[in-house]
């Protein structure tokens, strides 16, 4: 049995996409499933992929903006990939891959679902595609496959644009974790803490809001620091916002294999968005036992359960997000109180184990095994 995943970039290893096709190809693989992944262009995720072991092809046509010229071209090729690899299933993830992959799935007569990774047309400022991709997603609405939210947010986003219900199915991402978490102590009155982040440097993510309540938290003599990973097509603009800031307080940290790592080493993760869809970077955080502070955008209040396992702050209210930054600083104790409360929700709702057994159920009927119900947030 074979299957064909589908990502439209292969510039970063960073994004949560990424994570999340590879931990279902390697499910499928254990599972004794013919994997192979097709994905747009040479870059880092692709290689990352075939050093695992995977078949992977590389299209340098397909690309994120529109271009009706390269879409086209990547749409044959695309073609050629599936009557050649002569996939059962083709799973694609993010949009244009996800518009150009249900066509040429249609076309070869094969099964195929959409996991969008969070709706392309979110009604926002900085997400100047949105009309195009609600119109281009009305009319896909009409071709034969299943659409994969990751969370209720995206479901509703679709069935608001007028997408059948029945054609809009959930499955909540998850992480890998512990079933335990040990030694979330309690933090010494004085001892700086430490904040971290994840994100990539794009147009997505709102670092100017962060930097902002960064500047102000530093203005106000509070002792922290925080730590940003991640990498991007913005990177200069992102770094030349915290310019100000003394690298004893803010520290680019470039991209690491293993994130989790890091976060065991802080305190808080903080996610500044325009919009989301499931940050699989918030439960990886939660599954670390961390409280978390992030935009009330997309599913992220699916995830955090306000003053309980970490705060929701308003979108681009640089007050709220400082204040709630001022508190884990000035309260060290609710700290360790959200994180421990977190690590609960992740582990009833959000493990790697209950995503990926979903993903085998509806994908392939069952045959591998049940699907547990998804649980209440904590």
């Amino acid at each position: 049995m074979k299957i064909l995943i589908g990502m439209t970039r292969s510039d970063t290893v960073v994004s949560g996409s990424f994570k999340h096709i590879c931990q279902i190809g390697e499910r499928f693989r254990q599972e004794g499933i013919d994997v192979t992944y097709v994905l747009g262009g040479d870059g880092s995720a692709a290689q990352a992929l075939e050093q695992r072991g995977y078949r992977v092809y590389k299209l340098k046509n397909l690309r994120r903006d529109l271009n009706i010229w390269f879409d086209f071209i990547a749409l044959l090729q695309l073609i050629w990939v599936i009557f050649k690899v002569r996939p059962k299933i083709c799973s694609w993830h993010t949009a244009k891959i996800g518009a150009l992959g249900r066509i040429a799935s249609v076309l070869t007569f094969r099964k195929n679902y959409y996991v969008p990774h969070g709706v392309p047309f979110v009604n926002t400022p900085e997400n100047r595609g949105y009309k195009k991709f609600q119109l281009l997603e009305r009319i896909l609405a009409f071709l034969p496959g299943t659409i994969v939210g990751v969370c209720q947010f995206d479901k509703n986003e679709y069935l608001r644009i007028g997408v059948p219900d029945r054609k809009v199915k959930v499955i909540y991402n998850g992480m890998a974790g512990r079933k335990k978490i040990h030694g979330i102590a309690e933090r010494p009155r004085g001892t700086q803490v430490k904040f971290i982040t994840a994100a990539r440097f794009e147009v997505q993510k709102d670092y100017v809001t962060l930097a902002k309540a960064v500047e102000k938290l530093h203005e106000s003599g509070a002792n922290f620091s925080l730590d940003i990973y991640g990498d991007g097509q913005m990177e200069a603009e992102v770094k030349s916002l915290f310019a100000a800031l003394p690298p004893e307080v803010i520290t680019f940290k470039g991209v690491v294999p293993d994130f989790s790592v890091k976060l065991a080493e802080s305190d808080i993760f903080v996610l500044s968005s325009h919009w989301e869809g499931l940050p699989r970077s918030i439960i990886e955080a939660m599954a670390c036992g961390k409280a978390v502070i992030a935009t009330d955008v997309g599913g992220s209040r699916e995830l955090i359960n306000h003053q309980l396992t970490g705060y929701l702050v308003p979108h681009k209210d640089v007050a709220a997000l400082h204040d709630c930054m001022r508190t884990y600083v000035e309260d060290k104790d609710k700290i360790s109180q959200h994180g421990k409360n977190g690590f609960n929700n992740y582990f009833i709702n959000f493990t790697l184990e209950k995503m990926l057994d979903r993903y085998v159920d509806e994908y392939f009927g069952g045959e591998y095994g049940g699907v547990e119900s998804q649980g209440e947030v904590a």
